[in-house]
């Protein structure tokens, strides 16, 4: 059936045309039949432009139309409704079905992912359900993410390798597996989710810290780099055979930094010695401008620990550490982990409710390094 050109010409004007598209919004959303009544606030050349096709005493009836005599009015004009949408907008779209379409392909999808994850992990119990979901919560396609991680952990632990040196391997990107990427972070809590299930233990988000992350990777053999991850330290007095213990007595007064790579080997803190940690680095530079060689030693965190830093941090063991850093939210919690993962740990100048940053105290955080004070 087609529809006459006067008729579309009609269905064009404004008022007929807010009425054309509300009616087609409400059909593709499930309105059926003649029930209904569409009430738009028309101008009154709009109501006269609608009731040109209407009863005669719709005009002036102030009511809304309803879909039956809406139907009724372009039967007596050779077409129906549903044509008269078509030719106007095209097709219409069943939204109700795709959505059911769409909510099937996604358990489907989701099913498939999770199958996926199963055979590359193992058979998780139901107290890793969520953390398994949570691997691949945030990907479009959980079955293609969950296909790209299977293809990573199988492709660990035959022999040592390098995390750029995979990624570049299976994705032609050596940035592919880093952290700030969505395939790194489900990989390695991949990784973690089947030492867990494989030994047993308890799950540990390894994206929590540099240094769980690292660990994770090399659980599985995978080496990550070694010398961009950083920790700034000042007159630190290490003793052994680590490069970390020369780089340090090479420069005593001047601020240093230590790799993740400098610190392989064997390495303590000399006998009787105590260490300060801050977050900023203008603390640490202020320290070797004013007191040199004489400062206490001092490791600077710059922000969130890097996995070097917590190298060098936990492998202090109990020895004491006064730590602090800028009294927001950022800072109380490095002050916070600090405190849970080392023995030693004491805060420095920094009380509970503390919201001063580390410049403001300078003054005093430099006189507690010179050896005259020690704040609280």
């Amino acid at each position: 059936m087609s529809v006459p050109g006067y008729l579309l010409a009609w269905a064009r004007l404004p008022g007929p045309a807010r009425l054309l598209a509300e009616v087609r919004r409400r059909r593709e959303r499930g309105w059926r039949g003649d029930r209904g009544e569409v009430s738009l606030d028309w101008s009154p050349s709009e109501r006269r432009d609608i009731g040109r096709f209407l009863k005669a005493d719709w005009r002036e009836s102030g009511r809304g139309v309803r879909a039956s005599e809406l139907r009724q009015g372009l039967r007596a004009h050779g077409a129906g409704l549903d044509e008269l949408l078509v030719a106007l907008g095209g097709p219409l779209r069943d939204l109700r079905g795709e959505r059911a379409e769409a909510e099937q392909a996604r358990e489907s999808d989701r099913a498939a992912g999770l199958a996926l994850l199963r055979g590359a992990v193992g058979d998780w119990g139901d107290d890793l359900t969520v953390v398994a979901r949570g691997i691949l919560q945030p990907a479009p396609s959980w079955a293609l993410l969950a296909g790209e991680v299977a293809d990573v952990l199988a492709a660990t632990g035959e022999e040592p390798r390098r995390l750029a040196e995979l990624a570049a391997a299976l994705f032609r990107d050596p940035h592919a597996l880093d952290r700030s990427t969505p395939l790194g972070r489900a990989c390695v809590r991949s990784l973690e989710l089947r030492r867990a299930v494989t030994e047993g233990g308890s799950y540990r988000d390894p994206l929590e810290d540099a240094q769980l992350w690292s660990a994770a990777w090399a659980g599985a053999g995978v080496i990550c780099d070694a010398v961009s991850a950083q920790v700034l330290v000042l007159n630190l007095p290490l003793t052994g055979n680590a490069p970390a213990v020369r780089l340090c007595h090479a420069a005593p007064g001047e601020p240093v930094w230590l790799t993740l790579r400098s610190l392989r080997g064997a390495w303590e803190l000399a006998r009787g010695a105590e260490v300060f940690v801050c977050e900023n680095p203008t603390v640490l530079e202020a320290a070797a401008d004013r007191h040199g060689a004489a400062s206490r030693p001092l490791v600077c965190t710059f922000g969130l620990p890097s996995q070097a830093a917590w190298e060098l941090l936990t492998g202090l063991g109990d020895v004491r550490c006064h730590v602090r850093a800028d009294g927001d939210v950022v800072g109380w919690r490095i002050v916070n982990q600090l405190r849970d993962r080392l023995p030693g740990a004491f805060t420095w100048r920094m009380p509970e409710g503390c919201t001063a940053y580390e410049e403001e105290l300078l003054e005093d955080l430099l006189s507690d390094l010179k050896g005259d004070t020690l704040g609280p």
